[in-house]
């Protein structure tokens, strides 16, 4: 996208890509398949997302989907995993638990989430 781009040439003519961590993803992925509407449902079992700056080793595609783009075939990788890993560059800690407004603890990240070494 035209728009991601420029984002990221500007923090980097501005010297503040390096300290700058951008994460680019939806909510859901999206089925590989047009449906009777002409648009694409929510698909919960294949998604991406962009993480660029912020000290990460980019010029990376890590996982593959099946041909169809309907299966996570290689390096499956969870929300949390996701979650995690921006916390460990960004140096927070993935297990903190924070209140509520109602005095509920609430982790950061799943306790079992695992950082993506790969992007370290």
């Amino acid at each position: 996208d035209t728009g991601f781009a420029t984002l990221l040439g500007d923090l980097k003519d501005r010297g503040l890509l390096e300290s700058t961590l951008i994460v680019c993803q939806g909510e859901f992925g999206r089925t590989p398949r047009i449906n009777g509407n002409s648009g694409r449902d929510h698909w919960p079992n294949t998604w991406s997302a962009v993480l660029a700056g912020g000290g990460i080793r980019g010029g990376q595609a890590i996982g593959r989907t099946s041909q169809d783009g309907t299966q996570v075939v290689d390096h499956p990788l969870t929300v949390p995993d996701l979650i995690a890993t921006v916390c460990k560059i960004v140096d927070i800690d993935p297990r903190k638990q924070n209140l509520s407004n109602v005095s509920r603890p609430i982790r950061i990240a799943d306790p079992d989430a695992k950082v993506i070494t790969e992007l370290l």
